[in-house]
């Protein structure tokens, strides 16, 4: 994109500049208008051109900032439209790191980064301060960043209960999850502080009890291997449909 500076006199291209967008100014004059300049008009004559250079220069800011403007709009769109993929995109996401394509934590961070924070600025900038639906969208985001405090342990976790299940094929989900939970809680340092031993274990309780619950919320499913991938792929489904309900990402 080019920024055009014209000779605010016979409107000629005297000069450009690279520029966010394309954009017109009216400044200066060319070398053929400058002779002319040599001798300055007086009286009404003087007048007459510094009105109609204050109007061409008022026309030119206008000009410049619906520029400003359009590309600002351009910008947002493109923008919301990257949030948009990574919103869609983003069980595919969780199964590449399944499939030892990624870091669970560098696809959390992702999430946060290309996402939550975004979303929360978009919720200051789409609802009035006593906008009721305000809270409410609010309350989406909150409820996928409390999902992040857990999210990297629980996938530990079910890589445990994974593991249990590939060493004993026999051996029911169910089952698996709580051996884990059991070996777990036992492996723990005693010789550490006691509110890292508490930490820990209400973490270790966390990611235990969202096993169960989402387990037996696919436990119809006939393959072992199966049930466990969906437990894994759960949490990151339910970040998706929840803030696939915020009106800026929800499906026109």
């Amino acid at each position: 994109m080019v920024k055009y500076i014209h000779c605010e006199k016979c409107k000629k291209v005297i000069n450009t500049e690279p520029w966010i967008g394309e954009v017109h100014t009216y400044n200066g004059l060319c070398p053929s208008c400058v002779e002319i300049e040599q001798e300055e008009p007086l009286g009404d004559e003087k007048l007459e051109i510094e009105s109609e250079k204050q109007m061409i220069e008022d026309i030119t800011n206008i000009e410049h900032t619906e520029k400003i403007m359009e590309v600002d709009e351009s910008t947002q769109s493109s923008q919301i439209e990257i949030e948009k993929k990574i919103l869609s995109n983003l069980e595919q996401r969780v199964n590449d790191v399944l499939s030892g394509g990624g870091s669970i934590d560098v696809l959390i961070k992702e999430i946060k980064l290309g996402l939550v924070d975004k979303a929360r600025d978009r919720i200051e900038k789409t609802f009035q301060s006593f906008d009721v639906n305000k809270i409410d969208a609010q309350k989406t985001v909150d409820y996928v960043e409390k999902t992040f405090e857990y999210l990297s342990e629980y996938k530990d976790y079910m890589d445990n209960v994974i593991i249990k299940i590939r060493t004993k094929p026999k051996m029911n989900v169910k089952t698996a999850i709580e051996k884990v939970y059991k070996d777990i809680m036992s492996e723990i340092p005693k010789g550490v502080a006691k509110d890292v031993i508490d930490n820990k274990k209400t973490m270790l309780k966390i990611v235990n009890g969202k096993a169960l619950k989402w387990y037996s919320i696919h436990s119809d499913t006939n393959d072992v291997m199966d049930i466990t991938k969906k437990m894994v792929l759960h949490p990151f489904n339910e970040i998706q449909k929840k803030l696939s309900t915020l009106p800026f990402y929800s499906p026109k």
